[in-house]
């Protein structure tokens, strides 16, 4: 008779630890993005799965997106910093399986949630390009670049999707607060695109509550025209103030993540 070696008992820290591993891997996922990732690699079934996630949830290990990133999960601070100090603890072929399966599966998700980056004709002297994330046919994000510097826009193009998560976590996660400008008119959204300028964001609208933020923001070296989609049009406008409160701090956040880390 054949000898087989007992199943290996894994504890339910390491369980955890492989859901973040997954997590970190994705960027970001919904938990009915990231059951099937976990599914296909038989790492826990279903109901241990949920329960791991909801304690990771409890803990700040794992965050949940607000707005147009609602249900979204993706790791915080704290939940890096576990993995930092016991990624050890996972098998070395678990990870290895999960680096391996994850770039196809963000690839499924990118292309569900149309994440795409192109270039436009360059005007002014400006090398330009835009990059979106829409759900069905309206825009979550709508980032337009300009750069004299051909190279960094191609860097934005090249490494955008790579990076999209991260960037609605930065854009989304931004701290609201109250704006003192009363609102102005609310436009479409070619008008608010056009209209947006630095210390100048403009609104536009969408069917039912659903508005968008048009804020122009800049760095040294980098032009950011970007939409962003809130529920109505109160929480727009607060979030377009918040924007414009953290200016050039905030591009030189996106062109960290576009730019220098895009590749």
């Amino acid at each position: 008779m054949p000898f087989t070696s007992p199943k290996r008992k894994i504890s339910d820290t390491e369980n955890k630890l492989r859901v973040l591993y997954c997590l970190e891997q994705l960027g970001m996922a919904t938990k009915e993005q990231l059951w099937p990732f976990v599914a296909q690699l038989e790492l826990m079934e279903y109901i241990p799965f949920c329960m791991f996630v909801d304690e990771l949830l409890s803990d700040g290990a794992v965050a949940s997106g607000a707005y147009a990133m609602e249900g979204s999960l993706f790791l915080t601070g704290a939940g890096r910093q576990q993995l930092m100090l016991f990624s050890d603890k996972i098998v070395h072929a678990d990870k290895e399986r999960i680096i391996r399966e994850a770039p196809a599966y963000v690839r499924h998700l990118n292309e569900r949630r149309q994440v795409r980056a192109a270039y436009e004709l360059a005007q002014d002297g400006c090398f330009r390009a835009v990059a979106t994330v829409c759900e069905g046919d309206v825009p979550t994000l709508l980032l337009r670049a300009c750069s004299r510097d051909e190279k960094r826009i191609e860097q934005f193009v090249n490494g955008f999707p790579a990076v999209a998560d991260q960037v609605l976590v930065q854009l989304y996660m931004l701290p609201l607060k109250q704006a003192d400008e009363p609102m102005p008119s609310v436009l479409t959204q070619e008008e608010a695109m056009a209209a947006a300028a630095p210390g100048k964001p403009a609104l536009c609208a969408f069917g039912g509550r659903e508005h968008a933020a048009v804020v122009c923001l800049q760095d040294r070296q980098m032009q950011y025209t970007l939409l962003a989609l809130l529920p109505n049009a109160e929480m727009a406008w607060n979030w377009a103030h918040s924007a414009q409160l953290a200016g050039c701090g905030l591009a030189a956040g996106l062109s960290a993540l576009l730019i220098e880390g895009g590749l």
